[in-house]
């Protein structure tokens, strides 16, 4: 197994652990079951995405391993962690319904326009291990990725910053902290550095994970 693969494996396993660990509290929890359903599909999604990631280091980039690590990673999992800390510092009816609404309707949009998307299968072939986020091909998937991913990135840093603030407790910060290291890791693919892009990524879940369950789910 190359350097590569391995660390895209660790990345996969730290990511299915955290899905475990928050599924689990899920399964448990007798109230605010909404932060956690956002949070479980999250992390879900970030393993899916890390998975592909092996796959590319693995066996080098086709189509349908880089549509499914795009939309998963790429589109989706910011948007999904930020509706659960929305969730938590906004709770009530009226917050999780909208959320779901809108989130089940980008989730079908982001869906179709990656699989729409034509991908470009010499730069996949060109790629290596990195994952060549130009490879597919259309204006729908880029706006969506940069739209979720910004307001995304915006409600995890808000979020965190006011939890931190309620509870006078830094501990929330963590989401933060997870936030910046996985947008410094996506700097590492511009650099070339697909392991330290994949460890990168391992860790900064793993902060994120630790901001979101340290904190009493009572104070947000």
């Amino acid at each position: 197994m190359s350097a590569q693969t391995l660390a895209a494996a660790t990345a996969a396993g730290v990511a299915a652990a955290c899905t475990a660990i928050v599924a689990t509290r899920l399964a448990s929890a007798r109230s605010r079951r909404a932060p956690l359903i956002a949070w479980t599909i999250g992390f879900a999604l970030f393993t899916t995405a890390s998975l592909a990631l092996v796959d590319g280091a693995a066996r080098g980039w086709t189509a349908a391993p880089f549509r499914i690590y795009y939309l998963s990673g790429g589109v989706l999992v910011v948007a999904y962690l930020a509706v659960g800390e929305l969730l938590l510092v906004l709770p009530g009816r009226t917050v999780t319904r909208l959320a779901a609404a809108t989130m089940l309707f980008l989730t079908f949009a982001a869906t179709a326009a990656v699989l729409a998307a034509r991908v470009d299968g010499g730069e996949l072939a060109r790629a290596g291990a990195t994952p060549p986020n130009g490879a597919l091909k259309g204006p729908w998937p880029t706006v969506m990725a940069i739209a979720l991913n910004s307001a995304g990135t915006l409600v995890l840093l808000a979020g965190s910053l006011l939890s931190a603030r309620r509870r006078r407790d830094p501990r929330p910060l963590l989401v933060a902290a997870g936030v910046a290291v996985i947008a410094l890791a996506s700097s590492a693919t511009r650099l070339g550095s697909y392991t330290l892009f994949a460890l990168a990524q391992a860790a900064g879940v793993t902060l994120i994970l630790l901001g979101l369950v340290t904190r009493r789910r009572s104070s947000g």
